[in-house]
């Protein structure tokens, strides 16, 4: 992977000294990525591909970074082994960066901290790259219940680089009713042999369902969307089933599909995808049951059966209609977070140990009993509108680092 050091040292220091004073941090960077120093009288010129980082290679550089701010990165990463004053001069520069509204962070450590950055942060730079150009799509109008939950698409295209495209809803209903239940069986027949079990539904509200499922991917496909949001609810009285599995399947095939309309946590479905490769769980925080312990359940009727250890086919809790997915997951460690606010500013994350999944016939389907590392009081005194995102395995840095980057702070 390429990588981009813009070094700064003092006047005293010839470039050769940079390389000897350093040598332990710079032979572990150079053994594993391609390398191209940049000098502050080099940054005239467009920077080569790749993820770019400030490298503090002395004390006495503070006014020589200060003059030369608008040329670095959005985001800048200043790395600091401490030697040489480095520190000293780097916490200077991230001090005066804050005052002035820049955003960034210093690597400090052993070799091995330090290179553990730097993967992190090389790693959301090719998050944050994939994430341009992209085209999210809003089918049908965000929930009426969701007052917090809209993000300003200007703002979006400026910070993520991405495109909110406004879909009728009524593509999806014209495409509904132009798929036939025969176009539908194999799909219909994997999805039901491959389940746990079968509750409520009857067989041809599955085929309902998987309809309704090919008709969203249609409209996904001709609008070229990498990701959506859909007002599931509005759809039941038109089609007579509901959305709970179609978003499933196409979260299952790499597609973050949303629920009611949800711009702000589709966004961070987008960018935990972007950021870790993994699948995602879109929920409610449901109930808290141990506030000391940091416990809560969080719930939903659709979820990614790849996602799942096992799952059962249900109808969708609050209507009782439909076709939804109850997944089970056996206990291990995950990761909650989200991005909220108009132009996703903010954002709260927490890893957490799933310790059962359980079945109060009075929440949404897929029901997740966690206990938080955080404290629950975010939950309870900012929190960042309703849903959350559920990802397996502990991400919390590189989400994390991937969030600063497109701009947001911890709330």
């Amino acid at each position: 992977m390429k990588l981009n050091l813009i070094t700064f040292a003092s006047s005293l220091a010839s470039r050769e000294s940079i390389f000897t004073d350093h040598h332990e941090l710079l032979d572990a960077i150079n053994e594993k990525y391609d390398v191209q120093y940049i000098f502050p009288d080099e940054l005239n010129g467009k920077l080569s591909e790749g993820a770019t980082m400030v490298l503090v290679g002395s004390g006495g550089v503070e006014e020589m970074v200060k003059a030369n701010i608008d040329r670095l990165p959005p985001y800048i990463v200043l790395i600091a082994d401490g030697l040489k004053n480095s520190l000293a001069a780097s916490l200077e520069i991230l001090s005066w960066m804050r005052l002035n509204d820049r955003n960034g962070r210093v690597l400090h450590g052993t070799t091995d901290v330090i290179m553990h950055g730097i993967d992190d942060y090389a790693q959301a730079h090719e998050a944050k790259r994939r994430l341009r150009g992209s085209r999210v799509g809003v089918i049908g109008k965000p929930s009426g219940w969701l007052i917090a939950s809209n993000v300003s698409y200007h703002g979006i295209r400026e910070r993520w680089g991405v495109e909110m495209v406004d879909v009728p809803l009524e593509e999806v209903v014209k495409g509904y009713e132009a798929v036939t239940g025969d176009q539908v069986q194999d799909i219909t027949d994997q999805f039901i042999n491959q389940a746990t079990g079968i509750k409520e539904p009857s067989r041809d509200e599955v085929v309902k369902a998987m309809r309704l499922y090919r008709a969203i991917k249609t409209v996904v496909e001709k609008h070229r969307l990498k990701a959506f949001t859909l007002n599931c609810f509005d759809l039941i009285p038109a089609t007579h089933t509901t959305g709970c599995v179609a978003l499933a399947l196409l979260n299952q095939e790499g597609i973050p599909a949303g629920c009611e309309g949800d711009e702000q946590t589709l966004l961070t479905m987008l960018a935990v995808q972007a950021a870790t490769g993994e699948l995602t769980f879109m929920a409610n925080p449901s109930m808290i049951l141990d506030n000391a312990a940091h416990e809560m359940v969080f719930a939903h009727c659709t979820i990614a059966p790849a996602m799942t250890d096992r799952y059962i086919v249900r109808n969708h809790y609050e209507s009782l209609s439909g076709v939804a997915v109850e997944g089970i997951i056996d206990p291990m460690d995950v990761t909650v977070v989200k991005c909220g606010g108009k132009a996703m500013e903010c954002y709260f994350i927490s890893k957490a140990s799933l310790l059962e999944c359980t079945t109060n016939p009075n929440m949404c389907r897929t029901q997740l009993h966690l206990r938080l590392d955080q404290s629950l009081d975010y939950f309870l005194e900012r929190s960042l509108g309703n849903h959350h995102v559920i990802v397996r395995g502990d991400h919390v840095n590189r989400i994390e680092t991937v969030l600063r980057m497109l701009g947001a702070s911890a709330n």
